[in-house]
């Protein structure tokens, strides 16, 4: 982790696409040394993330996530981390230089900094947020906070609803060690935002709950 990240954070004031591939790269080398093979499923072609748009994570399972989808995105994300997440020794570091949003617990500074997240999007960006803010300890659904559609609304960018598989099974929740398995990022049918306003934000919340509970479904009845 030290070389790496510490190399991306050095290079990330200069070029951040440059500290972008850095990442990227100590993620797909840190997935393939604890012998975690992460495989990427599109509904719609793996061009459909090229025009950016918001990755809403219709199942937080684990803490290997971000790095899973890091892996095996060419594209430069930016994440929502949680004041926690960016306070990872070198992991953090390299990703708030890097310009990933830091939510703190109070409803301005956090309403101030999806904003932020809504421009990067509206301008072409790729941004990843969890519709669920937390981790899943039984691997069901939880409640789905409007944040995950209201910065989509926003922005007016389209919606790349990710469903993870195996990913508990990796890392599960209150563990530190890895398992080897393999996890499966599938991207399902983009939803577009285009037209819609603040007033429209509990419906697309049902319309994106309705997608992950029949993806979710489907995954249970198949294991």
């Amino acid at each position: 982790m030290a070389p790496m990240l510490g190399a991306a954070i050095i290079v990330a004031p200069i070029s951040l696409d440059s500290s972008w591939r850095i990442i990227r790269s100590w993620g797909h080398t840190t997935m393939k040394i604890f012998g975690v093979v992460v495989e990427v499923k599109f509904e719609n072609g793996q061009s459909q993330l090229a025009q950016g748009g918001v990755i809403v994570v219709l199942n937080q399972q684990s803490l290997i996530v971000p790095t899973a989808i890091s892996s095996r995105s060419d594209k430069r994300l930016m994440g929502i981390w949680n004041i926690e997440y960016a306070l990872i020794p070198f992991l953090g570091w390299a990703t708030s230089l890097m310009g990933w949003i830091i939510v703190r617990q109070w409803p301005r500074q956090s309403k101030r900094q999806l904003h932020k997240a809504a421009l990067y999007a509206k301008n072409g960006g790729l941004i990843v947020i969890s519709a669920e803010g937390k981790r899943s300890l039984d691997g069901e659904l939880m409640p789905y906070k409007k944040g995950a559609v209201v910065l989509p609304i926003e922005s007016q960018a389209v919606i790349h609803p990710l469903y993870i598989t195996g990913a508990m099974h990796c890392l599960p929740v209150g563990e530190w060690r890895i398992r080897p398995g393999t996890v499966v990022l599938h991207y399902l049918e983009p939803i577009p935002t285009k037209g819609l306003t603040y007033d429209d934000r509990n419906s697309l919340l049902e319309k994106l709950r309705a997608v992950a509970e029949v993806e979710h479904a489907q995954y249970k009845q198949a294991n």
